[in-house]
């Protein structure tokens, strides 16, 4: 009797040779549960699952089930690719509001949500013992005198761990540079959602992103940075800081401190004790980045039934056990992983972080938008590193960005009458 294939695509936080391993033994209980299926696991990168993603609909053979990023969900459901979550398949609580509203589109469930991240800064412990002595790292004012005092005694021509540059920041014109800086953005009272939600005219060059922008270009100027280091990918900006000790703060995602509570002979990765800290809140107050991952079944699946009973136990809290020690992944489920360690430091301050946390909109050309924005804030920065005005080349270069982004809006007016 032959088997029942699906097909498995996910985009772990950190692709390794262990993955597929790890999936494995993360899936045990499904396998016993159901012998006949056979599961193909694909495993890729998150800079190339859109493109795969796509390319595969339209040669019309997608994966059964999916891991999608959160953002990704209003184009997906848009081009009528994500089946109907089954009635009462999870009722679980979540560990923040938002996060169930990114599976939902237009009232309707098209996934479960499975992992969640947040944006926020992690520090190494060494550096603020030594050199923070009572400062203020809570608000936009405290973090910059703290950084500034922290630039003027960096070590610029080389590596020193004990001279840190103050924080690890990428310039380049990647989704990544926009997640990172886009809570600086909210936090100084720019509000994405709106102004897309609006069809605005003025979006990136509205004038609540002023405050976030003007804070970055003051951050790069006390930070240092330079082209040479404006231009460092985000995976070598992520050794510079936990292997060289190159910067005191990294912003991004604390799946390493997440491994390190659960299992701390986990932490190989870096050479420097590392803390969690939200990012300072800025005129708007305390916001963050959130996203993460839901998982989908095809609308194309044949095995609709099977493929949902996956994304079951995928999000249950067998697996999330063994995932989530590995990679670092957070549950975006409540019990389980939240029951066991919510009494941790970092991990209450890493859920205080997701709860105020703001996710991206569900909109159907998000994908497209974000590219332009992230091209756009790149642009901006590179004219603030230059020296630049921001009220003249920097809201320039914000206002042709709002003239393609209107365009993107247009056409998507144009296909929902």
């Amino acid at each position: 009797m032959s088997k029942d294939n699906l097909r498995v695509w996910i985009m772990p936080t950190q692709v390794g040779s262990r993955t597929g391993k790890l999936f494995n033994r993360a899936v045990t209980s499904f396998r016993k549960a159901n012998p006949s299926v056979a599961l193909e696991l694909r495993v890729i990168p998150w800079s190339n699952a859109w493109g795969e993603i796509m390319r595969a609909f339209k040669q019309g053979e997608p994966p059964d089930v999916m891991q999608v990023g959160s953002s990704w969900m209003g184009t997906l459901a848009h081009l009528g690719h994500l089946a109907r979550v089954p009635d009462g398949l999870d009722s679980r609580g979540l560990v923040a509001d938002w996060v169930g509203e990114c599976a939902t589109i237009n009232g309707v469930k098209l996934g479960l949500p499975w992992v969640v991240e947040c944006s926020g800064l992690i520090a190494r412990r060494d550096i603020l013992d030594a050199h923070l002595k009572g400062g203020d790292l809570s608000s936009w004012k405290g973090f910059m005198s703290f950084c500034r005092d922290l630039g003027e005694h960096a070590n610029k021509q080389e590596i020193d761990p004990r001279r840190p540059l103050p924080v690890g920041i990428t310039c380049r014109p990647e989704p990544v540079t926009l997640h990172n800086l886009h809570p600086w953005l909210i936090s100084g009272g720019w509000k994405l959602s709106e102004l897309l939600g609006k069809g605005a005219s003025q979006i990136l060059s509205h004038k609540s992103s002023r405050p976030g922008l003007e804070y970055l270009g003051e951050l790069l100027r006390v930070n240092r940075t330079d082209e040479d280091s404006g231009t460092i990918q985000p995976y070598r900006l992520s050794m510079d800081f936990y292997q060289e000790g190159r910067f005191a703060f990294l912003i991004g995602n604390p799946w390493m401190i997440v491994r390190n509570e659960i299992d701390p002979t986990a932490s190989v990765e870096s050479r420097w004790p590392v803390t969690f800290l939200p990012i300072p809140a800025g005129p708007a107050g305390l916001a963050t980045r959130g996203g993460g991952s839901i998982l989908a079944v095809s609308s194309r699946s044949r095995n609709q039934e099977l493929a949902w009973k996956l994304v079951k136990n995928m999000i249950g809290p067998s697996f999330m056990d063994v995932w989530t020690q590995s990679s670092g992944d957070l549950p975006a489920h409540l019990g389980g992983f939240w029951t066991r360690n919510g009494e941790h430091p970092e991990i209450q301050r890493i859920r205080k972080s997701l709860e105020a946390a703001k996710n991206y909109p569900a909109h159907p050309m998000w994908a497209t938008i974000e590219r332009v924005l992230a091209r756009g804030l790149s642009d901006i920065l590179w004219s603030l590193l230059a020296n630049q005005n921001l009220s003249e080349q920097g809201m320039s270069i914000a206002a042709t960005v709002d003239e393609e982004l209107h365009s993107i809006l247009q056409l998507a007016w144009d296909r929902h009458p």
